[in-house]
């Protein structure tokens, strides 16, 4: 399994060095049968079919998931309702207890978490990306979809969150509102990226940037009790908790490499302003950074928070990389460097849900 992941890495790779940027909106009236949406359909198809015939022994939070998931199948409605409080994330479980009411199994529910996550990223891509086959890349290198296989409850919450990007941007609030309020009930903290709003909107001057920066060296200094005061407002200090007390981080790998893209998007977006596409892209980026930060000196599970605001670096990296200005050729150079580098990362630190991938 772990074969076919990476030659399809290193064929997007090779696509997308060799694809020209576009504009990030598809024309109206674009034919429906082009190339580039059919091969983007083909390659999304084939993550859905890999997220659905995962087997539910390939790691041990798939099996706790079956396993709740099974319990509830001999719970009634009535008694679930009364005891909705002794559940983490309570409508998941409870939209989980319907659909085993009607027949669905543990299988059958993943496949419909696997249809919305992958549904989210079509239309992301398709819609707003410069470069789909780079941001594929991007999306794989970076384990997204590698933590998508055992982290249901979040994947289910991403999923959502891909369709608030245009409604992030065109300030629809009250849209993005209900898609964030909805992703929350799944997995309550991606309440969280309600801050994405005005920290999106902000121009990336000194001054803002030092005031971003003041802000995480506050949340730094101050992880454990401001993690509380959240998991408090959020109503899931007792679920969560307990990540506090473990008190274990992650390695420097994934703060480096999250410093190096915030850095490398940054230098390209707003130095140069032919590709300013969406520069506020990495207002976002460097929110994860700091997240990063924190799940290396405090709790490792910040990693999780981050991931709302890093998802969009598939966009980011690929407007970065794309310039209608400059010469084909450089261009193929930039965005087949950077898929290389993504590449390489994507070998030395292997995702253990897609090195332990098993086949149902």
């Amino acid at each position: 399994m772990l074969f076919y992941l990476i030659g399809f890495l290193v064929l997007c790779a090779a696509v997308a060095a060799v694809l020209r940027p576009r504009q990030r909106r598809l024309p109206g009236k674009k034919p429906f049968f082009t190339a580039e949406r059919l091969t983007l359909l083909f390659v999304c198809g084939l993550l859905f079919l890999v997220y659905a015939l995962q087997d539910l022994h390939s790691n041990g939070d798939l099996m706790q998931y079956a396993d709740r998931f099974n319990e509830l199948r001999h719970v009634s409605v009535s008694s679930f309702v009364r005891n909705m409080g002794n559940y983490k994330d309570p409508i998941y479980h409870f939209t989980g207890l319907l659909l085993s009411k009607i027949g669905f199994d543990f299988y059958a529910w993943k496949t419909l978490i696997a249809f919305v996550f992958v549904c989210g990223l079509y239309r992301l891509l398709m819609y707003h990306s410069t470069n789909p086959a780079l941001s594929l890349v991007v999306f794989l290198a970076l384990d997204l979809f590698g933590f998508s296989l055992s982290g249901l409850r979040q994947a289910l919450a991403l999923g959502i969150l891909f369709f608030a990007y245009p409604h992030l941007k065109d300030k629809h609030f009250f849209r993005f509102l209900i898609l964030v309020v909805l992703a929350a009930l799944f997995h309550s903290t991606a309440l969280i990226f309600l801050t994405a709003y005005p920290i999106y909107r902000l121009k990336l001057r000194p001054r803002n940037l030092l005031f971003l920066a003041a802000g995480g060296v506050v949340v730094l200094l101050n992880a454990a009790p401001l993690t509380r005061l959240y998991l408090q407002l959020t109503g899931t200090d007792e679920s969560y908790a307990y990540y506090l007390e473990e008190g274990s981080g992650l390695n420097w790998t994934g703060v480096l490499i999250a410093g190096c893209i915030w850095l490398f998007c940054v230098c390209i977006l707003y130095s140069n302003r032919t590709n300013r596409k969406d520069p506020n892209l990495c207002n976002l980026s460097f929110v994860a950074f700091f997240m990063r930060i924190l799940a290396t000196v405090q709790v490792a599970e910040f990693f999780r928070i981050s991931m709302y605001f890093s998802i969009f670096d598939l966009l980011m990296i690929a407007d970065a990389c794309s310039c209608y200005t400059e010469e084909r050729s450089v261009t193929r150079f930039k965005t087949g460097g950077v898929a290389l580098a993504l590449s390489g990362y994507y070998f030395i630190a292997q995702n253990s849900n897609i090195a332990e991938y098993v086949f149902r």
